[in-house]
């Protein structure tokens, strides 16, 4: 009866420095950037085939605290004539209250220069909520009030609050395979014929642990275009995601 005593007490002593020696677990990671180059084919106010460039960067402060960084643009010379330029960056700011719903702070800056527009600023409140989720589905959706300054080239500056809604479908075909759609209106509350419409429909292939290729459409409306610019501009695109 003496062995298993001995091996016991010896087990008990070596368990400090057994414990000592383990390696540490891993951090968690509180940040992601997704960076993708595009060819794209644009048409409506732009009439072109040409390239473009996006970042979407997220930091998680907490489980209940984030906030998200997108920046675009697209630019296409010919013949020595500019025919497209397009530039926006967005962010947004969001906090949880419970496992489903939360709040957000939501700001976007766009310039088109072929839509006549110098300058949009679109800032927006509101809350949020999963309204479906399951293993390969998510479905979110968001409402709030806001306010909208925008410059028109030739025109003077308008500015007025704005009803926003949001929604976002993602479903997961396979472990490799996505399909997401996502929907943004913002109405004027000034004039109800004032109004804006985003739209994209996106499918997404993951290549490796780091690549992916997302095939896309998007579609914007607006109600009340500038003189001489159409209310409909379509993207059809083709993009190599790199996410790190």
């Amino acid at each position: 009866m003496k062995f298993p005593a001995l091996a016991a007490a010896a087990l008990l002593s070596a368990a400090p420095a057994l414990a000592a020696g383990a390696p540490a677990a891993a951090p968690t990671k509180k940040w992601k950037d997704s960076a993708q180059a595009s060819f794209v084919n644009a048409n409506g106010n732009s009439k072109a085939t040409t390239t473009s460039a996006k970042d979407d960067f997220s930091y998680a402060f907490d489980a209940l605290t984030s906030v998200g960084l997108e920046a675009g643009a697209l630019g296409s010379r010919s013949l020595g004539q500019v025919t497209a330029e397009q530039y926006y960056a967005q962010e947004k700011l969001q906090r949880k209250w419970d496992e489903r719903d939360y709040v957000f702070e939501n700001y976007r800056w766009d310039k088109n220069r072929f839509e006549k527009l110098a300058a949009r600023h679109a800032f927006s409140v509101g809350a949020g909520r999963e309204l479906w989720k399951t293993p390969k589905n998510e479905w979110v959706g968001e409402l709030g009030p806001g306010y909208v300054i925008e410059d028109r080239i030739g025109e003077l500056q308008r500015t007025y609050a704005s009803a926003r809604a949001y929604t976002k479908f993602v479903h997961d075909f396979s472990a490799t395979a996505r399909f997401s759609q996502d929907a943004d209106f913002q109405q004027s509350l000034k004039d109800s014929r004032d109004n804006l419409l985003r739209t994209e429909t996106a499918l997404t292939t993951t290549l490796t642990s780091i690549f992916s290729l997302k095939t896309s459409f998007d579609w914007k409306h607006v109600g009340q275009p500038p003189p001489g610019a159409v209310k409909d501009d379509t993207l059809t695109s083709v993009a190599l995601i790199a996410n790190f």
